[in-house]
């Protein structure tokens, strides 16, 4: 009895001490387990996080990307924007301050190209006539000037400017002008240049016909469109065996021209015009 008593209480102790082996190892275990998992948490915490460093870059390139754009389309238009070319002053190929020297009437010059038609054009403020028998100088007698009268403006802004000189002999002032009465001569002299302080302008012939000796700007007024008309319709409705007209530039009282007005040798009553519609102003 008393040996199965101790077979028992030895058997228990055995069984306890198992027990408490078992325990402290699974205690020791937890602990273990628990500091590897605090190890691996610090571990965590020290790390970055890859992932947020991602999101914070996209957010800062989602930031920047409205700059970006403002200052790529700023570059796009300074890239489109056309570069303007300072433009250099006009310079008048006429010495005008040499000739106001000479003459303050002298406000503009003529030259037709091709011929040797290169003068000052004069406008006397007091007398209509005076150039008519007076040179630039002054000097009384021909072969006179070129002159335009004072109801012509004198920047050419007139529907027609009608400019006089005489017919010469010698071929001075405009004694050439007779010579477009030969159709391929006019037609290989058709540029009549105007000269201003400010500016060229560029005619271009489209008639050269024998007229009457009407005072052309009190008969066919420039402030009066349909007396244009009139005029032009008296131009290309002439039919003179001497003049020519040429169809192949339209022309109406909304241009600008000029007609050159000379006499005409054995016929007092008769004009010669050569007649010039704008093309080109040169500033």
């Amino acid at each position: 009895m008393k040996r199965s008593r101790l077979i028992a209480g030895i058997t228990g102790l055995v069984i306890m001490a198992a027990g408490v082996g078992l325990l402290g190892y699974e205690g020791a275990s937890y602990i273990r387990d628990r500091k590897a998992r605090e190890k691996e948490l610090e571990a965590a915490l020290r790390e970055p996080d890859i992932r947020q460093e991602e999101k914070t870059e996209l957010l800062r390139e989602t930031e920047k990307a409205p700059e970006a754009a403002v200052n790529a389309d700023k570059e796009e238009e300074q890239s489109e924007a056309p570069v303007q070319e300072e433009k250099e002053p006009y310079v008048s190929k006429i010495d005008f301050e040499a000739l106001w020297d000479i003459n303050t009437d002298i406000y503009a010059y003529i030259e037709i190209d091709g011929t040797d038609i290169s003068y000052p054009v004069l406008q006397s403020v007091t007398n209509d006539g005076y150039y008519l028998n007076h040179t630039p100088e002054g000097k009384s007698g021909r072969p006179a000037s070129i002159f335009t009268l004072k109801a012509d403006s004198r920047d050419f802004t007139d529907f027609n400017t009608v400019i006089y000189g005489h017919n010469m002999k010698n071929g001075l002032m405009f004694g050439k002008l007779k010579e477009y009465r030969d159709e391929e001569y006019l037609d290989s002299h058709r540029t009549i240049r105007i000269y201003l302080p400010d500016r060229e302008l560029v005619y271009k012939v489209f008639a050269a016909v024998v007229y009457d000796d009407r005072l052309i700007t009190s008969y066919y007024k420039n402030d009066d469109p349909e007396a244009c008309a009139r005029y032009l319709d008296s131009i290309y409705g002439n039919r003179d065996i001497n003049s020519h007209v040429l169809k192949d530039t339209e022309v109406t009282e909304e241009d600008r021209i000029i007609t050159l007005s000379t006499c005409v040798r054995g016929q007092m009553d008769a004009r010669y015009l050569i007649v010039a519609v704008l093309t080109d102003e040169i500033t």
